[in-house]
């Protein structure tokens, strides 16, 4: 009791949080405990009002609108299921998601197939690391023969999506192969995860081989054994049947397949094909009692395995299934049938392009797309109508429903997607009339279920019919397989064309009626991107918007005794014009002429092949670069072992359009460049190597140039692609640096002058050979400034000074100056900046640079002339008395007029009277000597005229006395 109400506590709360709470569950599997997890920081996605208009419709219709039943056989119809998507995703939708990786690692799985799938592994993993939902789900179920129980990943191991996704490679990293391919163990596993019915579900299913394996619960009779006490084991005589724990299997011979079960005793039992029974490895007889088959036991393992990707498709879980062999290895029709039975898509893989399919399905995870399923009621007809599982189509155990499963992605940007057409085959076992019912449900992008959809139809079968043409439609590539197109460049050829096979046969019973059928021609609706090879028999025309092919059986009649007999085939080449992925022709319709029941028509099934395409430019010697339909443009490197995805530019950055791609081609005059050319032919530049530019403050130079201006080199087209870096090598003068890595904003500045070389080189992305760009320059550093020193503003006639000059910057390449005056005759400048004055006036010098720039500098000189011209000049005493013997410098007793005047010289000196007074010229100078007692009259004449050309003169008495120890009276001649 407490532990019920313990249990009703629990739900009263679960109760309450999910009504508090949007609420996700999932399988923590380790412990096996249900765990809640409530949103922590929602990812950011676009709402529905805002990005999406995506809806579904769909139409119900039969192939004739009557069939006829022959008398000892049914009526054979086909019932159409056309699936129209309407509106379209014009912003990017992403919802969470639950992806399953399961992969198989039987023994089958050799090491380099193993690699290869470790190898693709990594891809997705790394996919999804660069696009996840922070709520995304991630799984890993390694299988063989049953669950590798060890190396599962189940979701929520661990909290983050980064660190689940990490877990995940490291353990495919870890994988070995051994036993067998249990498809239903790791597929049913799988299906257990998918707990939110809200999500979009996928399993991403890698195997290498067909089942043959299966565990499963069965109901069996055995002969039971009993111990010999000599050994060995016996039959005891009695049969059980038992509802046991049965394991199915089939040997690598092909031919020989066992039974599995531990018997009433404990025994372990194992029961052959070729009807060995052995006990605990004993064998015990050669008739085991149980009849079976290899056949038998393959058809039990497959049915098993369809079973489980009904399932799939009743729960919306999208089955992405990769073939990873030749068709004597897997068989690609069984892959397909269970991929289409889970509305997914099958491939098959090789060593080249496993990584890259591995891809493809990780971004058609991400792809928002319309899941669901189209249900037919089928009991209401009891056993007149028979639906066979074709693949496309599949029943429910009690075979009363018929489903169709589907997923029909957008491409955002991209408008409405194409109608996608079912035939489902139809028998009629009774004549009447008939009306069946559809019913379509579907969630939308954002995993929102829609409201359900409801169609009728009615058909008649009836003893007689109308002739009709019934027939199919096979496409196959000229060298790739339809699925795989490749287009060249801008090249159409071979690589991307397809051939289309028609198949008809004229069908009806009209009892003794005659009459002709004419007129018989076949028009195939073509899909965007399809266009017809001409070959002069095919017409193409436009109608209503849409375009036709048409192909003509002409001047041919046929007469009804040909019916259920004549059969008709026509085949023409068509291309796809620009990439595309999984594109349905539309049914191709027959019209003719009866000539009792006037103009008829017919529709074919379309043909099961879907058209796929890609743009490759090859980048030899083992690059190319490949544009898809999303719009996509990566980088592959390609051996003979392998072909891997390594660099990926998305659409709507570095210009690129979410539009199929058209053409690649290289710029004719840039290498660098790739031209990306779309369905609208609308052509976009994208750059594979970095592109750049030298600035400076006057603008951009071209690479080659001398620059004067401090220089930056810019990397102004960045490579595109995700995951790009750059490094960057400057050669200065000769001389190389090294590599260094170069981030955003990605610009080089230069500061000394030289000759430059500058390489960027890119890594990563779309980066094409090395990637390598570089430009040269050189740079002059011009002087920028003069700034003069100290100087004298005067200067007299007959100076010279040094004007001092500064050079900014210091460091300039070219420092010779030029010096030059204004007038030279009043002052002239030599080249190192030494002016002479050479007579009075103003002058202005002038020093300038000779490195083509425009600095220079200035000064004024003022030269004067200093001569002070004498006026006058006079003794400084009226008398000068003298003894015998004395000696007197002439120009110390005159005082000159002016006190400054330039030329004090004289020219002469004289005497009235040498006798007493002598006049002597010694070393440039006038002296007077005195001789004896008496006196004299002494003239002094300056060198120096008047302005007016007269002599300037100075006269003084000069008395020569008696020294006073002498004494003496009187004159005579002069004398005292």
């Amino acid at each position: 009791m407490k532990r019920w109400r313990g249990w009703l506590l629990w739900g009263m709360l679960f109760w309450l949080m999910a009504s508090l709470w949007p609420m996700k569950a999932g399988v923590v599997y380790a412990d096996q405990d249900v765990y809640f997890s409530f949103p922590q920081t929602p990812y950011q996605y676009t709402r529905q009002m805002e990005a999406s208009t995506a809806k579904l419709d769909f139409s119900l219709s039969f192939s004739q609108p009557e069939y006829a039943k022959p008398p000892n056989g049914n009526a054979e119809g086909r019932l159409d299921v056309t699936l129209i998507p309407q509106g379209a995703v014009s912003g990017i939708i992403r919802p969470p998601i639950d992806v399953v990786f399961v992969m198989d690692v039987s023994r089958s799985m050799t090491m380099t197939k193993l690699q290869s799938a470790k190898s693709a592994l990594e891809k997705a993993v790394n996919y999804f690391k660069s696009n996840y939902n922070g709520n995304d789900r991630f799984a890993l179920i390694p299988f063989s023969d049953g669950i590798q129980q060890a190396s599962v990943v189940p979701f929520g191991k661990y909290s983050d999506v980064a660190s689940q996704l990490d877990a995940i490679l490291n353990t495919g990293n870890s994988l070995t192969a051994s036993g067998g391919t249990n498809y239903s163990a790791a597929l049913s596993l799988a299906k257990s995860y998918f707990t939110d019915p809200t999500r979009k579900k996928y399993i991403i299913f890698l195997t290498d081989g067909m089942p043959t394996v299966l565990n499963a619960v069965d109901t069996i009779t055995y002969r039971e054994v009993k111990q010999n006490f000599g050994g060995g084991y016996s039959y005891t005589g009695n049969r059980v049947t038992d509802s046991l724990s049965v394991t199915y299997e089939l040997y690598s011979d092909g031919r020989t397949a066992g039974i599995r079960f531990t018997d009433n005793k404990g025994y372990s039992r194992r029961f052959y094909s070729d009807g060995q029974d052995y006990v605990n490895r004993w064998r015990v007889s050669w008739d085991n009692g149980y009849s079976f088959t290899y056949s038998s036991i393959e058809g039990k393992i497959r049915a098993d395995a369809t079973a489980v990707a009904k399932t799939l498709g009743m729960n919306n879980i999208t089955l992405y299934p990769i073939g990873f062999g030749d068709n004597d290895e897997v068989d690609m029709d069984y892959l397909l049938s269970l991929s289409a039975t889970a509305g997914g898509e099958a491939r098959q893989g090789t060593v080249q392009n496993l990584a890259s399919l591995f891809q493809r399905f990780s971004q058609l995870a991400t792809t928002p797309a319309l899941t669901g399923t189209v249900r037919i009621p089928l009991s209401s007809f009891g056993d007149n109508v028979t639906i066979e599982e074709n693949g496309q189509v599949w029943l429910d155990e009690t075979k009363q429903n018929a489903y169709i499963s589907f997923s029909i992605p957008y491409q955002v940007g991209q408008g409405t997607p194409a109608p996608v057409t079912i035939p489902i085959p139809v028998s009629f076992k009774a004549k009447g009339t008939y009306t069946f019912t559809a019913e379509l449900t579907y969630r939308d992008v954002y995993g929102q279920p829609q409201p359900a959809v409801t169609k009728t139809v009615t058909v008649t079968v009836k003893d007689e019919a109308p002739p009709s043409f019934t027939g199919t439609v096979k496409l196959q590539g000229l060298t790739n397989d339809v699925t795989s197109l490749i287009k060249r460049g801008a090249t159409d050829g071979d690589d991307n064309r397809f051939r289309a096979t028609y198949s008809l046969s004229l069908v009806g019973y009209v009892g003794n009626a005659t009459g002709t059928i004419s007129n018989v021609k076949i028009v195939q609706e073509l899909p965007d991107g399809i266009s017809v090879v001409p070959d002069g028999k095919v017409v193409t025309y436009e109608e209503n918007g849409k375009r036709y092919a048409q192909w003509s059986f002409a001047d041919q009649t046929f007469d009804y005794s040909q019916l259920n007999k004549l059969t008709l085939s026509a085949q023409w080449v068509m291309q796809a014009d620009f990439a595309m992925s999984n594109v349905q022709l539309p049914p191709a319709v027959v019209t003719f002429t009866d000539s009792r029941y006037g103009a008829k028509t017919s529709t074919l099934v379309p043909p099961a092949e879907r058209i796929g395409m890609t743009v490759r430019l090859d980048d030899f010697p083992n690059f190319y670069y490949e544009g898809d339909g999303t719009g996509t443009i990566t980088k592959h490197k390609f051996s003979a072992l392998s072909d891997d995805t390594v660099g990926r530019a998305n659409p709507n950055s570095y210009g690129l359009l979410p539009l199929p791609v058209k053409a690649l081609e290289y710029d004719p005059n840039d290498d660098g460049v790739l031209l990306v050319t779309y369905r609208n032919d609308e052509t976009v530049r994208i750059y594979l190597k970095p592109r750049l530019s030298i600035t400076t403050s006057n603008g951009e130079a071209e690479s080659g140039a001398t620059v004067t201006e401090a220089p930056t080199v810019r990397v102004t087209e960045l490579v595109a692609g995700e995951r790009v870096t750059y490094e960057y090598e400057i050669a200065r003068n000769g001389s190389s640096s090294d590599w260094q890595l170069l981030g955003p904003p990605h610009v080089i500045s230069v500061a000394d002058d030289g000759e430059y070389t500058v390489a960027v080189r890119s890594s990563g992305g779309l980066t094409r050979g090395d990637g390598t760009t570089s430009v040269s320059f050189r740079y002059m550093k011009l002087i920028r400034n003069l700034t003069l020193g100290d100087y004298r503003r005067e200067m007299n006639v007959g100076e010279t000074q040094t004007i001092p000059v500064i050079i900014e910057p210091g460091d300039a390449t070219n420092k010779t100056l030029m010096w030059e005056s204004s007038d030279p005759d009043i002052a002239s400048v030599g080249h190192n900046g030494v002016v002479t004055a050479n007579k009075p006036g103003t002058v202005t010098i002038t020093v300038r640079a000779t490195d083509g720039g425009n600095a220079s500098a200035s000064v004024s000189i003022r030269v004067i002339d200093p001569y002070v011209a004498l006026t006058g000049m006079a003794f400084r005493n009226p008398v000068i008395y003298m003894n015998p013997g004395d000696r007197l410098e002439v120009a110390e007793q005159l005082r000159f007029i002016p006190e400054n005047a330039t030329d004090k010289t004289l020219r002469s000196v004289t005497s009235s009277d040498s006798r007493f007074v002598n006049i002597v010229q010694q070393n440039g100078g006038w002296y007077l000597q005195a001789v004896d007692v008496g006196y004299a009259v002494v003239t002094a004449t300056a060198n120096a005229r008047t302005p007016d050309g007269r002599p300037i003169q100075a006269s003084v008495w000069v008395f020569v006395q008696p020294r006073e120890d002498e004494g003496g009276s009187g004159s005579n001649g002069g004398r005292w």
